[in-house]
């Protein structure tokens, strides 16, 4: 199974026709086979962001995130910011998809949506767990993924990480059944108390990063045994808050971009 790398733009601004020729080729030039676009913060249209990436010959992902005071929003949310999704011919649209203070019921509404989406445009749609997100939790993923079973996610397991305040080596026969249905990774170091450690190549959080690609490990053994051919995972490291930085200067402690450059070469070389 080929392991195809993405380059979040979330650290790197992007505000002009010349800044993203630059972030494409930068991500070309770092081993990327692609990038993924958070759309609410992306202002470039599809046709232009399309050509720019053919020249690199990278492949997009796209981001959305539904919003809105209602279900009702969320819904008529989705269904915009997919149709603008599509526009860039994504491998996958990963989505932020409902709210944790949603009934069930409710985000089930917008879960089913996605699907009947997924099937019209024939495209995957990977959901985030999330913290805000109705899979904030284990424990809410796999109520979502029982009433649902051909959902697919994106695992971010970094937010898990801080819910539950645990490595979450007391919950594996449930983590287990949730990677089942994961097709797309955020690789972000958690902790128990937090969603990003301070620089993932120091060694005073080594024992999370080995359970983190530990975890990782278990979702690609289960792709592989679908006999999915390409899997495709974003290092995504992010800008303050998420990065700790200095208190009085604001400079962050780690380089973000390296940070994740590290990640994607650490998991070539751990991932199997």
């Amino acid at each position: 199974m080929n392991l195809n790398f993405h380059k979040s733009f979330w650290e790197a601004p992007c505000n002009s026709e010349k800044a993203l020729n630059e972030l494409v080729k930068r991500s070309s030039d770092d081993n990327y086979k692609g990038t993924e676009l958070f759309l609410p913060f992306f202002e470039f249209d599809a046709e232009l962001t399309l050509k720019i990436h053919a020249k690199f010959d990278l492949n997009i992902i796209t981001g959305i995130a539904t919003e809105g005071d209602n279900v009702q929003a969320h819904l008529n949310s989705m269904n915009a910011q997919v149709a603008r999704a599509i526009e860039f011919s994504p491998v996958l649209i990963n989505s932020h998809t409902g709210r944790d203070i949603f009934s069930l019921d409710d985000n089930l509404r917008l879960f089913e949506n996605a699907l009947e989406l997924e099937h019209k445009h024939k495209v995957m749609i990977a959901h985030e767990t999330h913290r805000f997100r109705p899979t904030f939790s284990t424990f809410d993923t796999e109520k979502i993924l029982k009433a649902l079973p051909e959902l697919k996610l994106n695992l971010d397991i970094s937010h898990w990480m801080v819910v539950h305040e645990s490595d979450l080596s007391d919950q594996m026969s449930r983590l287990e059944s949730i990677f089942a249905h994961v097709h797309h990774i955020h690789a972000r170091v958690g902790f128990e108390e937090g969603p990003q450690v301070t620089d993932p190549q120091d060694k005073i959080w080594a024992s999370h990063l080995e359970n983190h690609v530990n975890l990782w490990q278990k979702v690609i053994d289960l792709a592989k045994s679908r006999v999915q051919k390409n899997f495709t995972i974003t290092p995504e490291f992010g800008p303050f808050p998420y990065a700790h930085v200095q208190p009085n200067s604001q400079q962050p402690l780690t380089d973000v971009w390296t940070a994740n450059n590290f990640m994607q070469q650490h998991l070539k070389t751990m991932l199997i």
